[in-house]
């Protein structure tokens, strides 16, 4: 993080030893030196593309298992995991390893990304999301599951009211589920939805988004130690994981204001938007501020 510190950026994706007054950044790391290498950092333009790239492959992964396997949390979880593994794991020397608004708001707040950084990578994730969906949405085609129903308008001819299926990247926009009824007795008839009775409250699923986040930027501030450099994909993945795992069914575990923003422009469903953004960035302010300032605030001298 050149523009913040003097002395050359280290990030976690090395375990290269540098000396204490070197290793100020932590996450950006200078490049390999060697036989007609100069030693010099990676470029802006390389750490936003690296950015661009995997917010991407993220975003198009979450949408394509959002709607092919939903609800199988599982499923989800472990796919969305091992691909923020492989992303951090493969652009952490590029001073990329982020993919998340959020984060990039955690990392900015703790010291450990300049501002003037921050406000060329934000950009780049929410277009890249953005593009992502508007290609699943050619390639994905029409709507294959169906589960995936919704009710449509009435007929007036029949006064019946037609089902109509979304589409995939409107099935993977994130939403509140509506909460399930039980008939009595048990085992007659299947649960049905309430009707106008959301899961949780808007309040309580930012409240989860806040939570869900934060133990994001948690793996984040711990792959930032010189100690865990080498993990640092597996931390940041594993969290995403569990995070699915706690909180897909409830709030759809979003974590990532524009993994709901992208294909809430494709489709056109905005209900909601506001709790995956407000939520996740209370939740990376607060990593930044609780992890980076005041708990990891000594990890530049690891």
């Amino acid at each position: 993080m050149a523009e913040v510190s003097e002395n050359t950026p280290v990030g976690y994706g090395t375990s290269t030893q540098l000396p204490e007054s070197t290793a100020q950044s932590g996450w950006e790391i200078p490049a390999q030196v060697g036989p007609g290498k100069e030693d010099e950092p990676y470029t802006p333009v390389q750490q936003v593309t690296a950015e661009f790239i995997g917010t991407f492959a993220l975003v198009s992964v979450v949408v394509c298992t959002t709607y092919w396997w939903y609800p199988d949390f599982v499923a989800m979880g472990l796919a969305c995991g091992l691909t923020v593994a492989v992303l951090v794991t493969a652009f952490t020397r590029l001073g990329s390893g982020q993919f998340n608004p959020a984060i990039t708001l955690a990392l900015v707040l703790g010291g450990r990304l300049a501002p003037t950084r921050a406000m060329m990578i934000l950009p780049a994730q929410v277009l890249s999301a953005v593009l992502a969906c508007f290609v699943l949405s050619s390639f994905l085609g029409a709507n294959e599951k169906m589960n995936w129903v919704k009710p449509g308008p009435v007929n007036p001819n029949t006064g019946q009211q037609v089902a109509t299926m979304k589409t995939p990247i409107e099935a993977a926009t994130p939403f509140i589920p509506a909460r399930m009824e039980i008939p009595t007795p048990i085992g007659q008839v299947a649960p049905r939805e309430v009707p106008n009775t959301k899961r949780v409250s808007v309040v309580k699923a930012i409240v989860i988004e806040v939570l869900l986040t934060f133990f994001w930027g948690l793996a984040v501030f711990a792959g930032l130690r010189s100690e865990n450099r080498q993990m640092a994909g597996i931390l940041v993945g594993g969290a995403v994981t569990v995070g699915l795992l706690c909180g897909g069914i409830i709030t759809g575990a979003v974590m990532n204001p524009v993994r709901a923003f992208g294909p809430a422009v494709v489709s056109g469903q905005w209900e909601f938007q506001l709790v995956y953004w407000i939520g996740p960035m209370l939740g990376g302010a607060l990593a930044g501020v609780v992890l980076g300032q005041f708990l990891f605030r000594d990890d530049e001298a690891l």
